[in-house]
């Protein structure tokens, strides 16, 4: 689905965003929401649209 990884954060934060009601509903386990489960969700879709970003290296 999203093929550009090249993502800028703000760009990755707004997919998060977007998908928001999706993550919330499948954070929940045996039907009660699971905060870490939620976290745990959004860091793993941060980290997988953000991995092959070149980077800048600063000196």
């Amino acid at each position: 689905m999203f093929n550009n990884f090249n993502l800028t954060n703000n760009e990755i934060v707004k997919i998060i965003n977007d998908y928001e009601p999706l993550i919330r509903k499948n954070s929940e386990i045996n039907n009660r929401f699971n905060e870490d489960l939620y976290q745990e969700i959004k860091i793993y879709i941060f980290k997988v649209l953000s991995k092959n970003r070149k980077r800048v290296k600063k000196f």
